[in-house]
């Protein structure tokens, strides 16, 4: 992503083209186009080689369907179970849909799913032994020894999108290449964080997204998966690649040591939250009564897009009912969610209306108390809203605010469960329409276990032009890192002082900062006060997002459809 956007930013020739209206419009259609419904597409796995270690054949065992290869011969083994030496379970063959992949197609053959088998086809994991030892009846019993490979099957997420991006456009691969050029340009995010895992930078996500001007600063916790430790450094950038002013005030790295099948997460206010048992939704339903519980199962990139067309200036909603415990008074909600490019479009669309008082009124922002900004965006259903349905409705569980729309995270909320509640519980999630995609939503109600969390030294801070930025990152305070252009960027180093995993625990990182943003805009003409006036009224973002997606597909469907 850097290579690709940092390049294009020093040119304004190019930036103002596409932040033209008309063609910001198109970009606009085209990726709501790409990224809706997605019919008309194919689905496609691949295999990911797994460790064949003792824990993930004891992890795999708990959840998945194990194909067997043996020699020239495959089978299923059901019922699956690892005892510590062997895994066991029963023999058959594969029959019905299953045995439609059970064999690894050959060659470049691309492999596809149908949508209606993905529980099947995404769930299979191909294990490869040299010895297996029947048992009474049916049982077999494989040696930990024997396994010699196992293939986790995952979805092609980047194949997929491009046979849906191609499929329903008819465009060619140059023309998705543009496209992904043309959204990077023109989204007005936050600054990007990227993780070394020892070989290479991988992009991870946003920091403090939604944060625009100075009274809005806020804390945010981005977990970084990719981060892996050179010996006991960790190392991490912090970068400016567009038109904005970025201000980081702390930028603190966390790690948490704890056993490997134990999901940690930090909480909107930096508490730990740990995961045994997260269980999906038994049943998932929009205000308008789809059934969107099959999307929410598994992080897979089939979303939930809160895009369902309903009068009004009323949010989108989804309400899931999950089993729990009957004694269970409290819990963790797990989603994978992130905003969607469509907001990020209606944001600059709405700003643009300021015209060339833009400027004038950003600068009002800058003084006005964070209480007012942040009711309007309340109001205007931004954020996405979690309630846990309590005997009196509906109760507010938390509000989380927006985290960009380039990478998905992990979120996690702590819940408390009415008396009232015995063996299920409800939960809502409501935000204004197509801002938010969630991909993935689990429940857990197992207790915190203990987990060692080191707030890591900060080793060393350089800035591009070699400036030691320790000092304005290491607390919260008056001092912060300026990035005001794009181009500007932070390397960071740390050191934890944890001990070396021991045998079954492993370490999850987390980047702390704090901060806030501004954009950098040169919008010309008169204020169109009339329209500007009318976003002070609760709801209104919401029907503009109708307003603007109808307008827009009335402009340009039909172009599409001629393609």
């Amino acid at each position: 992503m850097k290579q690709l956007i940092t390049p294009l930013a020093h040119v304004p020739g190019l930036l103002g083209l596409f932040r033209r209206r008309t063609v910001s419009a198109v970009v606009a259609w085209v990726v709501l186009a790409a990224f809706g419904p997605l019919v008309t597409g194919c689905n496609y796995y691949r295999t990911k080689t797994q460790p064949a270690d003792k824990e993930t054949v004891n992890l795999l065992a708990q959840s998945k369907t194990f194909v067997v290869h043996q020699g020239s011969t495959e089978w299923v083994l059901r019922q699956p179970h690892f005892n510590g030496e062997a895994l066991e379970g029963t023999r058959e063959s594969a029959t019905g849909t299953l045995a439609k992949y059970s064999e690894l197609p050959t060659g470049r053959k691309t492999p596809r799913y149908l949508s209606k088998e993905k529980k099947v086809a995404l769930n299979i994991v191909h294990v490869y032994v040299n010895d297996a030892q029947p048992g009474a009846g049916d049982q077999v019993s494989i040696p930990f020894s024997a396994i010699k490979q196992i293939d986790l099957v995952e979805k092609d997420s980047g194949r997929t999108t491009a046979s849906y991006v191609l499929g329903t456009l008819g465009v060619t691969a140059g023309v998705f290449a543009l496209l992904l050029v043309i959204v990077a340009l023109t989204k007005s995010s936050c600054p990007f964080v990227y993780a070394f895992d020892g070989q290479t930078y991988h992009f991870e996500g946003e920091a403090y997204g939604g944060a625009i001007f100075a009274p809005a600063e806020r804390d945010d916790y981005l977990p970084v998966p990719a981060l892996q430790p050179e010996g006991n450094q960790y190392r991490l950038k912090i970068s400016n690649e567009l038109k904005e002013r970025q201000y980081t005030n702390l930028a603190e790295l966390w790690v948490a040591q704890h056993p490997a099948g134990t999901q940690v997460l930090l909480d909107q206010r930096g508490q730990v939250q740990t995961l045994t048992a997260p269980q999906p939704a038994t049943q998932a339903r929009t205000l308008g009564g789809h059934d969107c519980t099959a999307q929410l199962q598994a992080a897979d990139h089939s979303v939930e897009l809160f895009n369902e067309y309903l009068p009004g200036h009323a949010p989108n909603e989804v309400v899931l009912t999950f089993a729990k415990p009957a004694a269970a008074r409290h819990g963790k909600l797990v989603l994978r969610a992130q905003n969607s490019l469509w907001l990020d479009y209606l944001y600059g669309r709405f700003i643009e209306k300021f015209g060339a008082a833009y400027n004038g009124w950003a600068a009002q922002q800058k003084t006005q108390p964070a209480a007012i900004n942040r009711q309007w965006a309340l109001d205007q259903h931004i954020p996405l809203q979690v309630y846990v349905e309590a005997g009196q409705g509906w109760q507010l569980a938390e509000t989380i605010p927006t985290v960009g729309p380039l990478a998905a995270r992990d979120v996690v909320v702590p819940l408390d469960f009415p008396a009232s509640a015995t063996g299920t519980v409800r939960v809502k999630l409501s935000c204004g329409f197509m801002f938010w995609e969630v991909d993935y939503a689990a429940l857990d109600c197992s207790p915190n276990v203990p987990v060692q969390l080191d707030n890591c030294r900060l080793q060393s801070a350089r800035t591009e032009r070699g400036d030691d930025a320790r000092a304005a990152l290491r607390a919260a305070d008056t001092m912060r890192l300026k990035q005001l252009h794009a181009g500007t960027v932070v390397d960071l180093a740390y050191e934890t002082r944890l001990p070396a995993p021991a045998a079954g625990m492993r370490r999850t990182a987390f980047l702390h900062t704090r901060g806030y943003y501004e954009h950098v805009r040169e919008f010309t003409g008169l204020p169109q006060l009339t329209e500007l006036y009318a976003f002070k009224k609760p709801g209104r973002f919401v029907a503009f997002s109708k307003e603007e997606y109808r307008r827009a597909s009335q402009q340009f469907a039909p172009a599409i459809a001629q393609r």
